[in-house]
């Protein structure tokens, strides 16, 4: 049975339901990859034509395919530069790798191939040219000189990625960035062609995006998944090179990504650190942050138990035994000056007495100038014997209360613990310089954390500490009562003392205003 025939009113329209039938099952913009030998090559106005050729055999006739492609002039010129061609010659009379869409030209209804790649047949051309670039980098001192390490970095909080939306090693990138909130980095995607032509100009596109963007990357990841060596070569650019060596020094760290662990870019030799995979360098992320956070517990733990040491100094500066030794030196020393009186007031008694003798016994021979002379001598002796013990007596008492003052003086423990912060502040300085910048971010996050924090502080110290002294704390059930308007007449309250706890009763009010 004979198909039937589709009659149509005009061309046009035969052509426009075949384009259709075409693009619907597939074969429109249909992505192809194949090998031809190049017989002529012809640049009209802005594209440029490349016509291939291949013989075969059909039904024993030697037969010939010849196809005309199609490039974009800027675009063919891109991948001029990138296979170092410097002349139409150099292609002609060679066979190629091409690699484009298949595309259905409505009107000379005919196909047509856009190519977007052209690659060495084979990887020895390939590698050459890779080593080329190579030296002329080494020359132009863009190379890395020496390996480094995530962990020379502060911790990574914003990640800037160069890939295609759509590329295989983007998403092994984001399975595998295994860090928890509220540290996970934030990561901003910036899209580039990540194959043929355009991979080179996506790519420094995308570094200087990520160069004048306000926000402050702390390293740039550029992948990709693997792929074949014709992929991956137009990653071998001189100018990209020299671009990544720039970044690194101006901006900040680019760790490259780029393929499988046997294939080698150009951007790998000037990268800061190189990764085999995008699932390698998102694992060293995770690693570094993760590191960090450790050393933050760390930190805390040790901090926490600083602290915890110096309440409990504070508790001994100011406990009973430590106000009991207190006064009972403060008893020795007034047990010290009454003796020190009682000693001098009997030297003094004595020595008067000496004298008052002396001036009896001049008496019997009596000179009134020698007996002046030794009245005036006398009196001068005694008077700087009271003023020595005077003086003395009250440098010993001034010494002493001094002493009692300072150990008293709440100003003197004060000065005690302050000392004790500053020993540990050098912890404190540590912790600021390794992890502040880290988490800066996460600030904003930890609110309800430090609310929890504040009312269990609230909870077990704040006004308990007036316990020490002899208060007392008014508490309704859990609430602690810190004022009078939280109060009414008749309400029953706890009393907590520092040895034991009792009930009482609001009888009156009284509320300053």
């Amino acid at each position: 049975m004979a198909e039937a025939t589709l009659e149509f009113k005009d061309l046009d329209t035969m052509l426009e339901h075949v384009r259709k039938i075409l693009t619907s099952a597939g074969l429109n913009n249909l992505a192809v990859k194949f090998p031809a030998d190049v017989t002529n090559l012809t640049v009209r106005g802005n594209y440029v034509y490349i016509s291939v050729s291949q013989d075969y055999e059909e039904r024993g006739t030697k037969r010939r395919i010849d196809l005309s492609m199609i490039s974009g002039k800027a675009a063919f010129a891109r991948m001029g530069k990138q296979l170092a061609v410097k002349s139409s010659s150099e292609i002609k009379g060679k066979k190629w790798l091409f690699e484009g869409t298949l595309s259905f030209y409505k009107p000379r209804a005919s196909f047509s191939i856009w190519i977007d790649t052209i690659a060495p047949i084979g990887e020895s051309d390939i590698t050459a040219r890779r080593r080329e670039i190579y030296l002329a980098l080494k020359e132009k001192e863009a190379l890395r000189i020496e390996e480094h390490d995530l962990g020379e970095l502060p911790p990574i909080k914003r990640v800037a990625v160069i890939s295609s939306s759509t590329a295989a090693g983007l998403g092994d990138f984001f399975s595998n960035l295994s860090v928890n909130y509220p540290y996970k980095p934030v990561v901003h995607l910036y899209e580039s062609y990540m194959q043929g032509n355009r991979t080179v100009p996506g790519v420094l596109s995308a570094l200087k995006k990520i160069a004048s963007c306000p926000v402050k990357y702390d390293v740039v990841v550029l992948t990709r998944g693997g792929g074949s060596a014709s992929d991956l070569m137009y990653f071998d650019s001189l100018e990209l090179g020299m671009a990544i060596s720039e970044f690194n020094k101006k901006y900040c760290p680019v760790l490259s990504a780029i393929g499988h662990e046997r294939d080698v870019t150009i951007p790998d030799f000037v990268a800061w650190k190189r990764f085999d995979t995008p699932t390698a360098v998102a694992r060293g992320i995770s690693e570094q942050v993760n590191d960090y956070v450790d050393t933050l517990s760390e930190f805390s733990d040790l901090m926490g138990d600083e602290i915890e040491w110096l309440f409990e100094r504070a508790e001994n500066e100011t406990g009973p035994d430590r106000l009991q030794f207190i006064a009972d030196r403060i008893g020795e020393t007034i047990n010290r000056t009454d003796q020190f009186f009682e000693d001098g007031s009997r030297v003094l008694s004595g020595t008067i007495t000496h004298r008052i003798l002396l001036a009896m016994n001049d008496l019997g021979s009596f000179n009134p100038a020698r007996y002046v002379l030794s009245i005036e001598r006398g009196m001068n002796e005694i008077f700087a014997l009271t003023d020595a013990l005077v003086n003395s007596a009250d440098s010993s008492i001034q010494r002493n209360l001094a002493f009692a003052e300072s150990r008293l003086d709440h100003r003197g423990f004060g000065n005690s613990l302050e000392k004790h912060l500053m020993n540990s502040g050098i912890l404190v300085e540590t912790l600021d310089k390794g992890v502040t910048r880290l988490f800066d971010d996460l600030i904003a996050n930890s609110g309800d954390d430090l609310d929890k924090l504040f009312d269990e502080l609230t909870l077990h110290g704040g006004y308990a500490a007036s316990l020490l002294f002899g208060g007392v704390v008014l508490k309704r059930g859990r609430l602690i009562i810190n004022s009078a308007k939280a109060v009414s007449a008749g309400d029953s309250l706890d009393c907590v003392f520092k040895d034991g706890e009792a009930k009482t009763t609001i009888d009156e009010v009284k509320s300053e205003v």
